[in-house]
């Protein structure tokens, strides 16, 4: 899977930990755009990269795939 600069970005900034986007683009280098965070979410979610918490909305974290993209991105 080809995944685009912001993609990658929010992968690497995601933990096993539940975070909401805003956290996310606070981690952000530059002002984090918000928008973008929420973009890059939504097609990590599609990947199965990344989880939404069933029961609280709005907080999301790395599936056990995006953990091995996300170690595979470092090394």
């Amino acid at each position: 899977m080809n995944l685009t600069s912001k993609q990658r970005i929010v992968l690497l900034l995601l933990t096993n930990e539940w975070q909401t986007p805003i956290q996310i683009a606070g981690q952000l280098s530059k002002a984090g755009d918000l928008s973008d965070v929420q973009q890059a979410l939504k097609d990590l979610l599609k990947e199965g990269l990344v989880q939404t918490n069933p029961t609280v909305l709005g907080l999301y974290r790395l599936t056990p795939e995006g953990t091995a993209m996300k170690e595979s991105e470092l090394s």
